[in-house]
């Protein structure tokens, strides 16, 4: 795009925010009472700002100071619901107090309980031998309220991918997607196999890790999705339509590049085999079967199709649930089967090209069997099947860091941070304390 039309299509979206036109919906919403009191605990500590002096000198880490997360696209675009259903996935509980576990992180020794106070971090929890041991709030979050999981939503639109697979309505992942989108003859996409899509080797153009604004490939979608909502289609592009507009820029298979446009063509896939929109997909094949005790919400475009890379707003508990799902091979606990056991063992496995870092939309994991999914800001489903532990996080940890030397995919440079480093020791940490399975082998 040129560097005036980037200029015009930003006008023609702030003139529409000047005019009042963008109402939105408030989907991902701390309480507003929990929210002050929580942060006042936080910023009054006097540890929250030695912290974050001691992360600027030591880590390079530069997190901003927000109480909030200030990246809501749900504010200007529609979401669809996904409903629950009468059978829940029971997680009972066996509370275990995991605030004072300690663990090691840049020559200090900290507590799970700092952790919470200084990485920007709203929930965390950990279910254990099929038990939520451990669970903690701030921020004003709760565990009923629903949480923007940023990517960790493309473990769940794969997790569809591979319903289809066992359902036979996508035939092999070798297939090229056009095969199943007529649309995408004669695009970018014709000739990438659904598994150059999975692991994130299409070789089309997306780019959402610069910090210039006007060239970041997401930041232009929700532009285009904007206009196009606004203008009942005569400004923008809808999903499918800016798909279709991207560039390749490498062989299909050739190359390892992270890519939510990859994880938007595996919903556009899913959509068309089953005949049914995204939202009606998550409830018919995932929430109900799986028996996730809320609703959710997805974010779509003006015609209702899924922007299915970063817009799930779900529960913690209701992610834990997808990190039990995978621990126990596919299976609910002592319920049916939701998805095989050859495709979770295959979507956690991670790819030579990504030098073994990514696998079907899930990435290494910071155990050595583990496996997670993974989000803008720190959201978190981290699975370890030896030590029969899910954990799940759920941040607004939004800054830079001059190098990459916390645990986070990247190399060295100027990055964005997360504080998936930190939650790494964290998290071995507790996996140490709660010391392996307990009850049934792990995998059962």
């Amino acid at each position: 795009m040129s560097s005036a039309r980037r200029f015009t299509t930003l006008f023609a979206l702030v003139t529409l925010l000047a005019a009042g036109q963008l109402p939105g919906q408030a989907i991902a919403q701390e309480s507003p009472e929990d929210l002050v009191r929580d942060r006042a605990e936080i910023v009054l500590d006097p540890g929250y700002w030695f912290n974050y002096v001691h992360e600027l000198l030591a880590g390079g880490t530069l997190v901003l100071p927000v109480p909030i997360d200030v990246v809501k696209p749900e504010v200007y675009l529609p979401t669809d619901p996904v409903a629950s259903g009468d059978d829940v996935w029971e997680l009972p509980r066996r509370d275990q107090d995991l605030l004072g576990v300690d663990y090691e992180w840049r020559g200090r020794t900290k507590t799970v309980e700092d952790f919470l106070r200084d990485t920007e971090t709203d929930a965390v929890a950990f279910v254990h031998d099929g038990h939520l041991v451990a669970d903690y709030y701030t921020n004003g979050w709760s565990a009923d309220q629903r949480h923007q999981a940023w990517s960790v939503t493309k473990s769940f639109t794969s997790t569809l991918v591979g319903e289809a697979v066992d359902d036979r309505l996508v035939r092999s992942v070798d297939d090229p997607i056009e095969a199943y989108i007529d649309e995408l003859h004669g695009t970018a996409w014709e000739g990438v196999t659904i598994e150059n899509l999975l692991e994130m080797e299409s070789g089309v153009h997306w780019d959402e890790s610069t910090p210039v604004l006007a060239e970041n490939t997401q930041v232009q979608q929700w532009i285009q999705l904007a206009l196009d909502l606004y203008t009942d289609g005569a400004l923008g592009k809808t999903r499918n339509e800016f798909l279709m507009s991207l560039p390749r820029t490498a062989e299909p298979g050739t190359e390892f590049s992270y890519n939510s446009g990859n994880s938007q063509v595996l919903a556009w896939l899913v959509e068309t085999v089953y005949g049914q929109p995204f939202s009606e997909l998550l409830t018919d094949k995932l929430w109900k079967p799986v028996g996730m005790a809320a609703d959710a919400e997805i974010l779509t475009d003006r015609v209702g199709d899924a922007i299915a890379s970063q817009s799930l707003y779900a529960t913690t508990p209701d992610l834990a649930r997808l990190g039990e799902l995978f621990r126990n091979d596919g299976r609910v606990a002592a319920g049916p089967r939701v998805v095989s056991r050859k495709w979770v063992r295959e979507a956690t496995t991670m790819t030579d090209t990504s030098d073994g870092q990514y696998g079907y939309q899930w990435w290494r994991g910071v155990t050595p069997d583990g496996y997670a999914a993974s989000g803008f800001q720190g959201q978190r489903i981290e699975v370890s099947p030896a030590d029969c532990l899910t954990g799940v996080r759920f941040a607004h940890n939004l800054g830079v860091r001059a190098r990459s030397d916390d645990g986070d995919p990247g190399g060295d440079g100027f990055d964005v941070t997360s504080g998936n480093g930190e939650w790494g020791a964290v998290y071995r940490a507790v996996a140490d304390e709660l010391d392996g399975c307990r009850g049934r082998a792990s995998g059962g």
